[in-house]
């Protein structure tokens, strides 16, 4: 009675890694790392101002990304995709948090600069611009 829940466990654990590796291999689900951070631009004081900010650079840089993404697809067999190893996913994920987290501080630090439009365009763009990486990578995945 004592393996039981250690084999539910384990079995558990299989299922898991299963679901994750099926997972990772679905560049259809990529994009929505960009959604990661999309409390922080639906919480801005000036929604037109933030929104246009955002999608500008959404767009301009899944543009980017689609063609950076061309280096590191490495071949395509069917529905496989292989990948060169990269930073880059790791580094967009890094600034995602380090600008929510500003945001947040700004917020309470400092309510006057986090209502300036100067503060709402930037991180309104760095958000957009990070959001926007992931969707590029997966266009050019899907249409390699």
């Amino acid at each position: 009675m004592g393996l039981a829940p250690t084999r539910s466990f384990g079995l558990l654990g299989h299922k898991i890694f299963e679901a994750t590796n099926d997972l990772a291999n679905s560049a259809y689900l990529l994009p929505f790392f960009g959604l990661i951070t999309i409390n922080g631009i639906i919480a801005l004081p000036n929604p037109s101002l933030s929104w246009s900010a955002f999608f500008i650079l959404y767009a301009l840089i899944a543009g980017a990304t689609f063609q950076l993404q061309k280096r590191w697809i490495i071949a395509r067999d069917g529905d496989q995709v292989t990948l060169a190893g990269e930073w880059f996913t790791f580094s967009v994920l890094m600034t995602q948090f380090v600008i929510n987290y500003i945001g947040s501080a700004t917020q309470i630090a400092n309510p006057n600069l986090y209502a300036s439009p100067i503060f709402l365009t930037l991180f309104a763009s760095v958000i957009g611009a990070t959001s926007g990486t992931f969707l590029g990578r997966a266009l050019c995945i899907i249409r390699s």
